[in-house]
């Protein structure tokens, strides 16, 4: 008997571990299963994943303007009084189908139809905004476009006159050996017409990339919709959402929204305020090198700025060429290198330092989810890296560091108490 009780023990000991381990590889599996799932989820659906994202950060843009103009007592006004003709006119024909309704009474048309009024003059004002942007930062262009072609003579002159010169530097202070080795490396193996060959291969397939895209015109025009509805019905989606939710995870969710519309706010915030720096830094670093327009090329690299991280580089391609064209390839050359320190600085030192200062995360993380981002997102990855992270870091503070009695802790600056929910 004695012996018998230890060994049933241990039976049962062994029982429950092999049972343990059992249901860990279940889960473990299960996991996995699922974060396939939502990675081939993701993929195949990652042109509306795109949409819905764009247009919500957009939406983060337009809802505090037109919150601020439907709430202006002149904006009611003005609007009631536009509407008060058709409510008499709506009025007179309800009392020719019923002879006892009531008279129209002049009161204002409400927060809802002015909010629906004032965001579609937003949607309209920042279209407006968008399409003169575009014309304005063009114009320097299109201009120096006319005069290359009206003094081509002139230009191809010059042009050629660059090369010799190019030329003569290349023979006479780089050594022969270096020089057949990259005249190896351009030429490659089929000869001089190698290096003219894979342009024009990448040329087509530049081509064919953009034909491609042309399909997602769909997602460009359902994003402005899409960013007018979310400005309109915020609360009704969200109520939608949390409703759809268990009653002990509506608490939890409604916390989790308002953590992830502030932290949203302050990123696009700090985004705004690194599109103005750029573009002031732009414009002032321009004009100390001579370069002509350089107010509206300091709005263009500001504007490009909002691009994720290559929009300092495609802002910045188009005005070297604006120099080199206009000042010659010494100003060119001191704008590239301009731009390339713009361009280090700005996204190695200011944004991390600032985005992180906003979401309350030190500016080595920022710098490592950036690049974690883009290895599994690409470009839309590294632009909302950080607002997730903070979102992340909301997540790990509240359910698993500060649970408990610091079941209230959030992300600084961007977050807000359980209080603040309720």
């Amino acid at each position: 008997m004695q012996v018998t009780e230890p060994r049933a023990a241990l039976d049962q000991t062994v029982n429950a571990w092999m049972k343990g381990a059992f249901l860990l590889v279940v889960r473990l599996w299960v996991a996995y299963m699922l974060v396939q799932y939502v990675g081939y989820t993701t993929v195949r659906l990652q042109a509306i994943i795109v949409t819905l994202l764009v247009a919500g950060t957009l939406a983060f843009v337009m809802r505090p303007i037109a919150h601020w103009m439907a709430g202006l007592r002149a904006f009611d006004a003005f609007h009631s009084a536009l509407a008060w003709p058709f409510a008499q006119v709506g009025a007179m024909a309800s009392r020719r189908l019923r002879p006892g309704a009531p008279t129209a009474q002049r009161r204002g048309l409400g927060l809802y139809p002015l909010r629906i009024i004032a965001t579609l003059y937003t949607l309209i004002m920042l279209i407006t905004v968008t399409v003169y942007g575009v014309r304005v930062t063009t114009d320097p262009f299109v201009t120096e476009l006319k005069r290359v072609q009206e003094n081509w003579t002139q230009y191809s002159s010059r042009m050629r006159d660059y090369s010799r010169d190019a030329t003569a530097w290349y023979e006479r202070n780089v050594k022969p050996e270096w020089r057949t080795w990259i005249e190896q490396q351009i030429d490659g193996d089929e000869g001089v017409g190698a290096l003219r060959d894979r342009a024009t291969t990448w040329f087509g397939l530049g081509v064919l990339r953009g034909a491609e895209n042309v399909r997602h015109i769909v997602e460009v025009v359902l994003m402005p919709v899409l960013a007018f509805y979310f400005v309109i019905d915020s609360r009704k989606l969200k109520h939608i959402f949390v409703g759809s939710l268990g009653r002990r995870r509506r608490r939890e969710a409604l916390y989790l929204l308002r953590q992830c519309s502030c932290i949203m706010h302050s990123f696009i915030v700090s985004q705004l305020v690194l599109c103005l720096i750029a573009g002031i830094v732009v414009g002032i670093g321009l004009a100390a090198l001579g370069v002509p327009y350089p107010l509206t090329l300091g709005l263009l690299g500001g504007i490009t700025r909002a691009i994720p991280v290559i929009g300092s580089i495609i802002g910045g391609i188009p005005i070297v060429l604006l120099a080199l064209v206009s000042q010659g390839p010494i100003v060119a050359a001191w704008v590239l290198i301009f731009f390339s320190i713009l361009h280090f600085t700005e996204s190695k030192f200011i944004m991390p330092l600032l985005i992180g200062d906003s979401l309350d995360l030190h500016p080595v993380v920022i710098i490592v989810v950036l690049l974690v981002g883009g290895e599994f997102g690409g470009l839309l990855g590294m632009f909302f890296a950080a607002p997730v992270a903070a979102l992340v870091r909301v997540m790990l503070m509240r359910y698993w560091i500060c649970s408990g009695a610091a079941d209230g802790a959030g992300p600084g600056r961007a977050g807000l108490t359980p209080s603040q929910v309720e």
